[in-house]
């Protein structure tokens, strides 16, 4: 991600952008399929899922590239045992072989999708929402989200104009793709 990315984010963040609190409903919704343990909520923004996951009961990590989102999701989380992290998703590189459960909400970038697929335990569920590109040019085309998430058993999947839903699990004796 570049400085300008950061940046962009940053001010959109400290200008109030995104102050939604409510989670997915798609990612309340496949809860039921994914272990307990730790989760990962990737680009997590003002931390709505990562709050629910915490209220859930998982260990969270939650990743995102602005400070101030980061400030607030830490403010709107009270106690809440959520570890946040700020990096640049271009670099970062989450534990192999670690999550229950990874969640990723309308960050869409098929070159990280390895690594959340790597960062999935065995029998781990990685979840994934966003904005299609008819809806939004950062979001992925169609079929695209299928393809980032081939090596993982396909446990919903879901394509219209609103929306691309996505959630899979690692396979309990396959290695990660």
């Amino acid at each position: 991600m570049s400085r300008e990315d950061r940046a962009r984010w940053e001010a959109k963040y400290a200008g109030g952008a995104h102050p939604e609190r409510e989670p997915e409903p798609f990612v309340l919704e496949m809860l039921a399929a994914a272990p307990a343990g730790a989760a990962l909520d990737v680009a997590c923004g003002r931390g709505r899922h990562a709050i629910a996951l915490a209220r859930a009961g998982y260990a969270v990590d939650a990743v995102d590239v602005a400070p101030a989102a980061l400030a607030s999701a830490r403010e709107r989380a009270g106690g809440l045992p959520i570890r946040w992290i700020e990096a640049d998703l271009d670099a970062w590189e989450p534990p192999r072989d670690h999550y229950a459960l990874v969640v990723c909400v309308d960050f869409s970038d098929g070159a990280l999708a390895p690594r959340l697929v790597a960062a999935l335990r065995p029998g781990g569920v990685l979840v994934y929402a966003g904005r299609p590109r008819a809806r939004c040019r950062y979001g992925p085309e169609p079929g695209a989200v299928a393809r980032w998430f081939a090596a993982l058993e396909t446990l919903a999947h879901r394509e219209d104009e609103d929306r691309v839903c996505f959630a899979g699990r690692r396979g309990a004796t396959s290695g990660p793709a």
